[in-house]
């Protein structure tokens, strides 16, 4: 390939002429414009031979500038030509004189084409910038049109403007540059025509970057330009609406430019209707719009559409017109057509002569034409256009016209990235004066969150952020003035989805705003945001004196109550329940599924292995321990678990039975006598009782009078048999879900060998039991939040499964696939009904032993009874009419020692009174009490039916005296229980009834009061039953206003809160340094689940 060059020069403008031949054609010649500063050669400038740069030796200069060479240049090319879109300079005019030459730069001067700019690539070139690269791949396609630069920039140039927006001009150039130059050394096809001229291109690219670099290096720096301050605006207020424009009114009127063709406006007119917008249609010259009164419709220079009837009208322009509404020749109105120069309209059919469909363009009606009034189309377009550089001026500034924080208007800084404007001095810390160059709000500079928020647990005030020096402040300056000194901010202690309470953190509140607004705004509504709320010890010990928190207490707890238990986090759902699942990353390193104590499934979190969790490493190693026992020797075990399992004896139950069931035993076992627990002799009769009946495969009723322990005689019954290798289970017990915690903690107390599941809670808890706690097989079961059965083979992982009556029908598919060992039925009594679903559920199950505890098996009648039979055995109890005529008569004597001895080998019973004689009896004492003269008052109201005295006016709720013996005992307890005395009552700023009248107003309650001072000195605790709830609540207002701390169960505290309530009653399982006094009090509901009378 050969090539030459041509230079000339006009002030600060050089133009190189590269001319090169290809082997495939003829030459091709370049024109590159390169700015040359004036230091470099003479006054005005000088040519410079870009080959000499570049290590061509270069001919001598000519006397016109030009290098003389045996080959014969290009032609320069016309000044007034126009220069590329692309190109860095602007046309220059052929007036200008040209430039004396210069002399030929010496090899050995400074400028010396030895010492070559080294060329950057594209790739060091955004590095250096912080930029982020064009992830394309060129294709021979590309290489095939991409031949010219400015080809190849509208290509290159939007990729690089979506990866960074913010890139000013100048280094997009440089960088187009850069990959031009990579793009033609790269090309696969050289030597082709196309090949020649991209290194044409990219050969006087190289040249012009390399003699500004060159200059560069030889000409003094420039200074740095001035520094621009940040946008700013004058803000109008919240109240300030913008101008709303149809996106797509901009591009007609732009296309409407070109052609210079105006809209016809036609418009539907109603006679003596009032002036309106217009209807109007744009009529493009060229745009094949079709449109005429009769229907037809073809390709032409143009037209208007009108309309063919009354209809909804079109926005168009959006302006007024002051046209008529009524055609100017039959002065009725109908589709009309508006003339352009006056505002007269016409029906197509009124004018002379007819027309058959809308004139193009601008029309002037026949009288305009007759006075010789004509449409001014340069005058229209010029407003158009003032209109539009208006529109897109106001389009240009999309900030918001108030500051986001005060939300008032002013003068406003706004941000470089988004819409927000805030007044400077509203940042937080203010800022002295609007800052130079790009500025970011806090919104744009806020970091992101590690993760989604789970739920809010705390707030409190943040230190202040740092001020703000002024300029020019001097050093020695004490500090900033007060005006710019920052405000106390708010911070969140916040949960994380699918973390545990050991990674809570705190955020700020504009971290909160930002990304989880809906929840920031809950928040805000249910809470004061003015203080922060009190305290809340999860802990329970909410005693500023206890021993934990004393100068010799706990460091760990301490420690532990400063970063999580006094923001409302409870210590259990800290501590490890135990470790169901495992899995090993890519690194090696371990991941543990940890559930945390008191907390539901679907609160399990992954944790590393290293975390520092107190007895983290126990729960490991009988997470291990545990899996081996089902699989035996696993290859994923960690080595250090496998070392201290040979340190620890194995807990696993025998392989074969080590004693005959059917021998009773004359003491509790010794594996009962680990556990600390002791059991009646009755209780030890009963297990003798239960093992027998397994080892006749004889299903049983275990029908103890309540209060007997029918739990912990079940517990050891089945503990037994799996220590005695009779069985490994699995065992499933079906309890009321009120009663399923006692039952867990029953279980942890007489039986710590067993693996306990309790299969409760919402669709994703239960999802997770099945994935994790059903086997070690994790294909033995389909993952997802439906049930579905568990494959034959599969091996069960725990022992025992509790769950409820409902998850018995509702999960029948995964639950009814296991073979049970044994079925356990709590409150038995739901079976009394063989049509119940449950019953028909149940029944389908496969069971090879079934025991039913209930206190009341003779319930209503004897078809009860008949069902709970025909439940444990269908084969023997199978005739329900057989069975009712066989016991009709069941006060006979003989009747009922026939029906003792048909149920002795299924059912066993026993009452309080046959097994403590000793117990002392029941006393009842009734204290008659007089009533309060505000009783009486109602008493008399009531027995008169005074319903004006009764109810109030205002409405609400009315007494009806329909049942007066329950009114009167409403009055008997107290008189506030009536609407009126509940209204006209003294209360609280806090909405309690004041104590002093609250007591006065009730005898019960006068008594009351005595008594409990009488049994507080005694360190009695005391239950009080009420059958109206309302009555508890003014109780609570009663042992509040007494100093009494007290606990209250009634249908609405469920779960794990009534069981909580039951502990702190019961003084058992109280967190560590609670205060108990003696004379807790504790107003119940009848019929609920209270402590265990015995021991």
């Amino acid at each position: 390939m050969g090539s030459s060059w041509e230079s000339q020069h006009l002030c600060g403008v050089l133009w190189g002429s590269l001319t090169l031949w290809g082997s495939h054609g003829g030459p091709i010649t370049v024109w590159v414009p390169v700015v040359v500063p004036k230091p470099l050669g003479c006054p005005q400038g000088g040519p410079i031979s870009p080959l000499l740069l570049m290590g061509v030796p270069s001919a001598p200069w000519g006397p016109s500038g030009v290098p003389t060479s045996d080959v014969s240049p290009s032609p320069p090319p016309p000044a007034p030509a126009p220069v590329s879109p692309m190109s860095p300079v602007s046309p220059v005019s052929p007036r200008v004189p040209w430039c004396p030459p210069m002399s030929p730069v010496s090899p050995m001067s400074p400028m010396s084409p030895r010492q070559a700019v080294e060329q950057k690539s594209s790739a060091q070139l955004l590095g250096a910038w912080g930029l982020e690269d064009v992830d394309h791949v060129f294709t021979e396609e590309d290489y095939h049109t991409l031949t010219n630069y400015k080809a190849f920039s509208q290509f290159m140039r939007p990729l690089i403007a979506k990866k960074n927006p913010k890139i000013p001009m100048s280094k997009m150039m440089t960088i187009l540059g850069a990959k031009w130059r990579e793009f033609s050394a790269n090309n696969p096809f050289k030597g082709s025509a196309a090949a020649v001229a991209a290194a044409a291109a990219a050969a006087a690219a190289a040249v012009a970057e390399q003699v500004s670099a060159a200059v560069a290096a030889v000409a003094p720096e420039a200074p740095p330009p001035p520094l621009r301050k940040a946008k700013t605006k004058e803000g109008k207020g919240p109240g300030h609406k913008k101008r709303s424009k149809s996106p797509r009114v901009p591009e007609l009127k732009r296309k409407m430019k070109g052609r210079k063709m105006a809209p016809l406006k036609i418009k539907l007119g109603v006679l003596g209707g009032k002036r309106k917008k217009s209807s109007s249609v744009s009529a493009l010259r060229g745009t094949g719009s079709t449109g005429s009164t009769g229907g037809t419709g073809g390709q032409g220079r143009g037209g208007a559409t009108i309309p063919a009837g009354p209809g909804p009208e079109e926005e168009g322009d959006g302006y007024e017109t002051d046209h008529q509404d009524y055609c100017e020749v039959c002065q009725q109105g109908g589709e009309i057509i508006l003339c352009d120069t006056c505002p007269r309209a016409y029906h197509l059919v009124c004018l002379d002569p007819e027309l058959d469909r809308a004139p193009e363009g601008r029309w002037s009606c026949p009288h305009c034409e007759k006075e010789g009034v004509q449409w001014e189309a340069k005058e229209e377009e010029e407003e158009e256009e003032e209109e539009e550089e208006e529109g897109e001026k106001e389009e240009e500034d999309d900030h918001m016209e108030y500051c986001r924080v005060c939300k008032d208007g002013g003068e406003l800084l706004c941000c470089d990235a988004c819409v927000s404007s805030y007044h400077i001095h509203c940042l937080n810390p203010p800022l002295p004066e609007v800052p130079n160059g790009e500025w970011l709000c806090p919104r744009c500079t806020c970091p992101v969150l590690k993760g989604r928020v789970q739920k809010i647990l705390y707030w409190r005030w943040g230190e202040p952020p740092a001020p703000v020096a002024p300029p020019g402040a001097p050093q020695a300056q004490e500090g900033p003035p007060q005006a710019l000194q920052g405000r106390s901010e708010r911070e969140f202690f916040v949960k994380w989805v699918g973390l545990s309470y050991w990674h809570c953190s705190w955020i700020k509140e504009l971290q909160l705003e930002i990304f989880h607004l809906v929840m920031y705004r809950n928040y805000q509504r249910k809470n004061d945001m003015d203080e922060p709320p009190p305290l809340d010890y999860g802990s329970g010990d909410d005693d500023p004196k206890s021993e934990k928190r004393g100068a010799g207490g706990d460091p760990l707890f301490g420690g532990m109550e400063e970063r999580f238990y006094r923001y409302g986090i409870k210590p259990e759902w800290m501590t490890v329940h135990r470790i169901i699942n495992h899995s090993v990353d890519r690194k090696g390193q371990y991941h543990y599924l940890v559930k945390w104590r008191d907390l539901p499934y679907d609160q399990a979190t992954w944790e590393e292995d290293e975390m520092p969790i107190p007895d983290y490493d126990l729960h490991k190693l009988a997470y291990w321990k545990h899996r081996e026992v089902f699989m035996g020797e696993d290859p994923a075990q960690p080595r250090r678990y496998k070392k201290k399992k040979k340190e620890t004896p194995g807990e696993g139950p025998p392989d074969s039975p080590t004693n005959d069931p059917t021998v009773k035993y004359e003491t509790q076992p010794r594996f009962i006598t680990a556990t600390g627990g002791t059991l009646h002799l009755y209780q030890l009769e009963g297990l003798n009782w239960l093992r027998f009946s397994w080892a006749q495969s004889t299903d049983t009723i275990l029908a103890d009078e309540m209060g007997l322990g029918k739990t912990i005689q079940t517990i050891v019954f089945l503990y037994s048999l799996y220590k005695e290798g009779h069985t490994k289970g699995p065992f499933l017990v079906s309890a009321p879900l009120s009663t399923i915690i006692n039952w867990e903690r029953e279980f942890q107390m007489w039986a710590p060998s067993f693996y306990v599941v309790t299969y409760t809670g919402d669709k994703d808890s239960r999802a997770i039991i099945r994935e994790n706690e059903f086997s070690f097989d994790d294909t033995a079961i389909k993952g997802g939040k439906k049930a579905f059965k568990m494959k034959r083979e599969a091996q069960v992982k725990f022992h025992v499964l509790l769950t409820s009556y409902e998850l018995i029908t509702i999960d029948q598919a995964a639950l009814g696939s296991i073979r049970w060992a044994c079925l356990v039925v709590d409150e038995a009594h739901r079976l009394k009904n063989n049509q119940s679903k449950f019953f028909r559920v149940l029944n389908g199950y496969k069971i090879e032993h079934k025991l039913l505890l209930t206190g009341t098996p003779l319930q209503n009648n004897l078809e009860e009874l008949f069902h709970l039979l025909n439940f444990l055995t269908p084969e023997r109890f199978n005739n329900l009419e057989g069975f009712l005529e066989e016991f009709a008569d069941i006060s006979k004597e003989d009747q009922i020692k026939k029906l003792h001895d048909l149920l002795g080998p299924h059912m066993l019973r026993r009452l309080k009174a046959d097994v403590f004689k000793n117990m002392p009896a029941k006393t009842e004492l009734i204290v008659r009490v007089e009533l309060s003269p505000m009783q009486k008052k109602y008493y008399k109201y009531i027995l008169t039916r005074n319903f004006e005295a009764l109810n109030s006016r205002g409405g609400g709720n009315q007494v009806s005296l329909l049942n007066i013996m329950m009114d009167l005992k409403k009055c008997c307890n107290h008189p506030y229980l009536f609407p009126v005395a509940a209204m006209e009552s003294p209360k609280l700023p806090s909405g309690a009834y004041e104590g002093g009248a609250l007591i006065k107003a009730s005898g019960k309650l006068l008594l009351l009061q005595k008594m409990l001072r009488k049994l507080k000195e005694q360190n009695h605790r005391v239950l009080i039953f009420s059958q109206m709830t309302k009555m508890l609540d003014l109780l609570e207002d009663f042992l509040d206003y007494e100093g009494y701390k007290y606990e209250r169960i009634d249908g609405g505290i469920t779960g794990a809160l009534r069981q909580e309530a039951i502990d702190r009653f019961n003084g058992g399982h109280r967190a560590p340094g609670q205060c108990h006094l003696g004379s807790v009090t504790w107003p119940v509901s009848p019929g609920l689940c209270h402590p265990p009378c015995l021991p």
